[in-house]
């Protein structure tokens, strides 16, 4: 999580919250990981996990969303349109379950019982393959809705929004006559911490929730969404997120593993010093952390199924999420410091007037071209993603490469690309290169990178410095009080110095 998504949570959480007339300061990021990084076996120091804080006990919170913290940032959309609108274009609705890695579900082969989607999945399009391309919230939200990679939108939580003038797939609906509207269930996708407001005529992201977990309930979140959907008499566009399946593992039932005697439990206040890398847990400590994800997984189907029930033939509704979950590679109970594939292949399904399984690897990228195009909408040239609709038909081809990264803005950045049977990790600690179809789950490196992936790198760079002419300027980093700043250092997140 950013520090300045911490920022607006720590407001948030105080019973008053007082004005400041301090000297502005500028939010530093402290190193995300430590020199011994996880590609050298040891894991990265996170700096996700939300500490117990110096707050009233009764661990009341306010809405999120409000005046007290940084404003967002939204550069003015430019559209370039390569194709025409349908006569009868179809509502769409895009339902994301944050931190949800594809793996664990049973539409996936996974444990987790997911009836609905199950259900769901037999009248939909399954993508087997789909990868993310960043392990964070804001940044990958930002790239699925645009059809571009996600370093092209800037340092989003420094700057408070996307730095990028190419249309949203709100705004590209928008422009046609759509209602559009957002309904948010944790911080992270605030408009304050993502500046992701734009083109959307209602943004609903207030919402009381607890220092701990910072969410919203999903049944919540589906209640508002369909009350709205309900009124429209129009075209519409509906985004509906979920933070229901991200850390703290705590599921209202211990579904899979009801016989745990142990002492670990899903909560922060005893994960952190796993998250943190100062433990390791022991198998059947991890076996049942585990457990509570799948539980989490199971009780999120339930809570979007009248969300997937609104699927019909002038309706297209889209699941997928931004990110997964690592519990391995000694890196456990987080995501933004790996690309392993526990962390970076997210479920994909969109409803579909028959049942199909596409095999072929895809980005995220290609979600929104795709969704455009099975909807009647008109796509932006601009867009780094391809439409995947020839798929159907078994005509097409899936992507050759799927590029992904770490924050490049924080020390030791990585970056991964993939193809259907290899995967590169790269990072200033070294190399790891993957043969995914002998070893889907990366347990043992090769110890040198094959030719014709070396270049992809470059190639990947080039690609980015391409839609330098599509970016504004970004605004001067958000500032934040000497009040706040001494919050922050107090639960360790941050070093602030004048600018």
């Amino acid at each position: 999580m950013s520090l300045l998504v911490l920022l607006i949570a720590c407001q948030t959480a105080e019973e008053e919250v007082q004005k400041h007339e301090n000297t502005e300061m500028e939010v530093k990021h402290q190193d995300s990981q430590p020199k011994n990084a996880a590609l050298k076996g040891s894991h990265p120091k996170s700096k996700e996990h939300i500490p117990n804080p110096p707050f009233p006990k009764n661990g009341s919170g306010h809405q999120s969303g409000g005046h007290q913290g940084p404003p967002s940032f939204k550069a003015k959309p430019t559209f370039q349109w390569s194709s025409e609108p349908a006569e009868n274009p179809k509502n769409i609705i895009l339902v994301s379950l944050d931190t949800l890695q594809a793996q664990r579900m049973e539409i996936y082969g996974g444990r987790a019982q997911t009836p609905n989607l199950k259900e769901f999945s037999r009248s939909a399009i399954l993508f087997q393959k789909a990868i993310s391309h960043f392990p964070e919230t804001a940044l990958s939200h930002w790239s699925m809705m645009t059809g571009v990679l996600p370093e092209v939108h800037g340092n989003v939580p420094a700057n408070g929004g996307s730095i990028y003038t190419g249309p949203t797939l709100a705004e590209i609906a928008k422009s046609q006559g759509y209602a559009t509207a957002g309904f948010i269930g944790g911080v992270t996708m605030t408009d304050q911490s993502s500046g992701f407001s734009r083109g959307f005529d209602v943004y609903d992201d207030k919402f009381p929730f607890k220092i701990e977990d910072m969410s919203r309930d999903g049944n919540e979140v589906t209640e508002k969404a369909t009350q709205w959907i309900q009124k429209q008499r129009q075209p519409y566009f509906a985004f509906v997120h979920y933070f229901d399946a991200h850390f703290p593992y705590t599921p209202t039932e211990n579904l899979y593993d009801p016989d745990y005697k142990g002492a670990i439990d899903g909560s922060d206040a005893v994960l952190r010093p796993y998250r943190d890398g100062a433990k390791t847990p022991s198998a059947r400590d991890l076996e049942h952390v585990l457990a509570l994800y799948d539980a989490e997984i199971t009780e999120l189907d339930a809570k979007i199924a009248p969300i997937l029930r609104l699927a019909d033939e002038n309706t297209i509704v889209v699941v997928t999420s931004d990110h997964g979950e690592s519990f391995s590679h000694e890196y456990y109970f987080n995501h933004r410091a790996g690309l392993w594939d526990e962390i970076t292949h997210v479920p994909l399904l969109i409803s579909h007037s028959k049942e199909a399984k596409i095999f072929q690897q895809v980005g995220l990228i290609d979600l929104l071209p795709t969704v455009l195009d099975l909807a009647g909408l008109p796509k932006d040239e601009r867009m780094q993603g391809v439409s995947k609709v020839a798929l159907l038909e078994g005509e097409g081809t899936g992507r050759e490469y799927v590029y992904s990264i770490t924050d490049p803005w924080m020390k030791n950045p990585q970056f991964a690309v993939r193809s259907n049977q290899f995967k590169w990790i790269q990072s200033m600690q070294g190399d790891l290169f993957y043969a995914l179809g002998q070893d889907p789950y990366e347990t043992a490196s090769f110890k040198s990178v094959p030719k014709e992936f070396q270049p992809k790198q470059k190639q990947y760079m080039d690609v980015i410095a391409a839609m330098k002419e599509w970016q504004v300027e970004p605004p001067q980093k958000r500032k934040i009080s000497d009040e706040e700043c001494k919050k922050l250092m107090l639960l360790g997140y941050t070093t602030c110095e004048k600018p």
